[in-house]
């Protein structure tokens, strides 16, 4: 699964603590009313029969905003698809009476009025002015109340017709409800982990522990090897030594054996020997070995 970005983490998140809330706030966790409320658009029309086609409605002042609106709403309703397929989510339905009429039309059903046959949107609280102006009865000039009292012209640019079968997916996604999957929330509270991600950086730790407990050990087997090859040296190179009561026993083995004591051997509380080859004389001084006179 591949990293989230912190925006889609936030959104995860935000869904999941809506579900927690309850069945009484179900209706924020529908697609429509999230479109609705993130995105700046005035209406989004999907007409998704032989010929889909994506349909973007703003005001005046809004129509340079329609090709980031579209690609917005892409991206949005891609990322629910994606939820979905990786089981963070599942996609309620909403039955609607309207089922088979090829078109769907989201915009503030609270404060206008969608006219099918023409195309056109109303407000529901307006004054028409063309009643007022001579030679313009035949069409109405609407006044869109703000506030108590405050009216501005009411205005809605030409429809930007985009003709792609994205249409189906605002139809699958668009009506429906997210309902966040028990992964999901597992997901949040592990602070944006996935059980992948948890796995493979359990792994990584076990692993690096693993190394870092073989490198002490082979640190330790080094240290030891150099010890005993250093005292190995030592012992070949350097003098022994030899306690008194070791000469004392070699002494009763020679005597033991009746061998003619060939040699004299002068005890102090220890003594130093010394490897010596053969026919050469021992050089310690702390080892006398000489032979006798016959």
């Amino acid at each position: 699964m591949r990293n989230f970005t912190e925006q889609e983490n936030n959104l995860i998140k935000e869904l999941v603590e809506i579900k927690k809330k309850g069945l009484s706030y179900i209706q924020e966790l529908q697609v429509a009313r999230i479109l609705r409320t993130k995105f700046s658009f005035f209406a989004l029309k999907w007409t998704y029969g032989n010929k889909p086609q994506i349909s973007l409605y703003n005001r005046p002042e809004d129509k340079d905003k329609t090709e980031q609106q579209y690609y917005s709403i892409c991206d949005f309703i891609y990322f629910i698809k994606e939820l979905e397929s990786l089981g963070f989510i599942a996609i309620q339905k909403i039955s609607s009476e309207k089922e088979n009429v090829g078109f769907s039309v989201l915009y503030d059903r609270e404060k206008y009025i969608y006219n099918e046959t023409d195309n056109q949107f109303k407000p529901k609280k307006y004054k028409d002015l063309g009643s007022l102006i001579p030679c313009s009865s035949d069409r109405e000039i609407l006044m869109e109340e703000m506030d108590d009292g405050v009216y501005v012209l009411f205005q809605i640019g030409q429809a930007q017709d985009i003709n792609l079968d994205f249409a189906y997916d605002l139809q699958k996604y668009g009506l429906g409800i997210i309902y966040p999957l028990p992964l999901a929330a597992d997901y949040v509270d592990n602070k944006f982990k996935s059980l992948e991600q948890r796995k493979h950086d359990e792994e990584m730790r076990v692993a690096l522990k693993s190394a870092k407990e073989s490198r002490w050990a082979t640190i330790i087997a080094f240290f030891s090897l150099l010890v005993s090859v250093v005292f190995g040296i030592h012992q070949v190179c350097s003098p022994q030594e030899i306690e008194q009561k070791q000469i004392y026993s070699i002494e009763t083995a020679i005597r033991n054996n009746r061998v003619e004591e060939p040699l004299e051997v002068e005890i102090g509380d220890t003594i130093l020997t010394e490897p010596v080859e053969n026919n050469q004389k021992a050089t310690s001084c702390n080892q006398l070995i000489k032979p006798q006179n016959k």
